[in-house]
């Protein structure tokens, strides 16, 4: 008998192979950051929410998505994978990441722990 636990990774192993065997596309992406944050900005052009997938675990930020065109069109072109990969540095506060994605552009927001920002150090005289 599985366990919930396995069905789980099951299904999720199933849903892998499904999206292998679609077309994938890099997207294009921008990479900003200052002394609070990382900023990933990701192209995911005809994606909605629910077909994105922002994953950050053991130092890597995976990004994914799938792009279904509609089905009313005249000619339908097949379903597009959108993939993703990023190192993260050690600066970043898993907890402090968020992500939105707003007319076709998926914002990735990864804070810095406080540990991690820059302290201005007092001078005394001595």
């Amino acid at each position: 008998m599985s366990t919930g636990k396995e069905l789980s990774q099951r299904a999720e192993a199933d849903k892998l192979q499904r999206l292998s065997e679609l077309p994938t596309v890099v997207p294009a992406v921008d990479i900003f950051e200052n002394e609070e944050e990382i900023l990933v900005l990701c192209d995911f052009p005809g994606v909605g929410p629910e077909d994105v997938d922002v994953r950050l675990e053991a130092g890597r930020l995976d990004i994914e998505g799938k792009q279904v065109p509609p089905k009313e069109q005249a000619d339908p072109l097949p379903a597009v994978m959108f993939a993703r990969a990023f190192r993260v540095p050690e600066t970043v506060d898993p907890a402090g990441v968020s992500a939105e994605l707003k007319n076709g552009v998926l914002n990735v927001r990864l804070r810095k722990s406080e540990a991690s920002k820059p302290k201005r150090i007092k001078v005394t005289a001595g």
